[in-house]
């Protein structure tokens, strides 16, 4: 069959963001397919890293085509349903998000959720993410802050810049590996797009979208109130925190430019040409134990 793609078998990952070499390869093949149903066959799947199937998921929700999951062993159907690969748990304004993520308080893993981009579901949202995460994971008060930065400015990014009608979370607790694998995601117009959008800083970047994802990962905004440069924390200084702080990791992918920020560096780079991703996802790998020597207001701009 000529609309038939096999998902690889994604069971490790050499460096945060790594895993999206087997996404693009299954998003490249699905999208030249010339058929408005395409097939993956998960046969040949035995295992799916979360930092693989989270962003395969949200790929799926925003594909124009149909996609058919297939020949899913009796193991990997059931982790599927488990995390609402094929429909995410969608929260939309009216719904009490609280009361949907109860049942997972006493999980390891919040399952892939879909949300209005309104006012009213940003402003909720992160403190309950950081309830649920908290009490999954079973830490205590020394996280609350790290976690509520980390959570609060990306999730408020979302609302203000993207331009989305949805965001998208996901994460899971890996007790043996004392961290937590955290997915945030939008379907808005990119962090080039939002620069351009709104006709800021337009001569810095050039027109090249990985200059513009540096511009927004060192505090360039595309508002116009000084505060918003200069509230205490921003992306630049959560992910100092996440990786020199806590010793994690942290990924951004946004149209067709990619950032990586772990121990190794901090690269930014341009992808090829064929391959591009509608809107903006981020991923981190949040420890759970925090380094003796980590002070939090060494990461608070002053």
């Amino acid at each position: 069959m000529n609309n038939l793609i096999t998902i690889p078998n994604v069971s490790r990952e050499e460096r945060i963001g790594s895993t999206f070499n087997h996404l693009f390869s299954v998003i490249w093949k699905t999208e030249s397919i010339d058929h408005k149903e395409v097939i993956w066959d998960f046969g040949n799947n035995k295992f799916s890293h979360p930092f693989f199937l989270a962003p395969l998921a949200i790929y799926k929700q925003k594909c124009k085509k149909s996609i058919i999951c297939t020949n899913k062993s009796e193991r990997i159907a059931s982790y599927l349903n488990t995390v609402h690969f094929e429909q995410p748990l969608t929260v939309v304004k009216e719904d009490d998000l609280k009361e949907k993520l109860r049942p997972y308080l006493s999980k390891t893993y919040i399952p892939i959720c879909r949300f209005d981009l309104c006012q009213d579901n940003v402003d909720k949202i992160q403190p309950i993410l950081q309830e649920v995460i908290q009490r999954q994971c079973k830490v205590g008060f020394e996280m609350t802050t790290p976690l509520s930065y980390l959570l609060g400015e990306l999730i408020c990014n979302m609302g203000q810049h993207s331009f989305g009608k949805f965001g998208y979370v996901f994460s899971q607790y890996l007790p043996r590996e004392q961290c937590i694998n955290l997915v945030l995601a939008d379907d808005g117009i990119t962090v080039y797009g939002s620069y351009i959008q709104t006709k800021k800083h337009l001569d810095k970047i050039q027109n090249n979208e990985a200059i513009a994802l540096e511009l927004a990962n060192n505090g360039y905004s595309t508002k116009d109130l000084p505060k918003n440069e200069s509230r205490g924390y921003g992306i630049s200084t959560s992910k100092k925190m996440l990786v020199e702080g806590l010793h994690g990791s942290f990924f951004m992918l946004s149209g067709s430019a990619f950032h990586r920020h772990d121990r190794n560096g901090s690269p930014y780079a341009l992808l090829p040409e064929s391959i591009n991703w509608a809107g903006t996802i981020i991923l981190m790998r949040i420890p759970t134990h925090i380094p003796k020597q980590f002070n939090i207001l060494n990461y608070i701009e002053r």
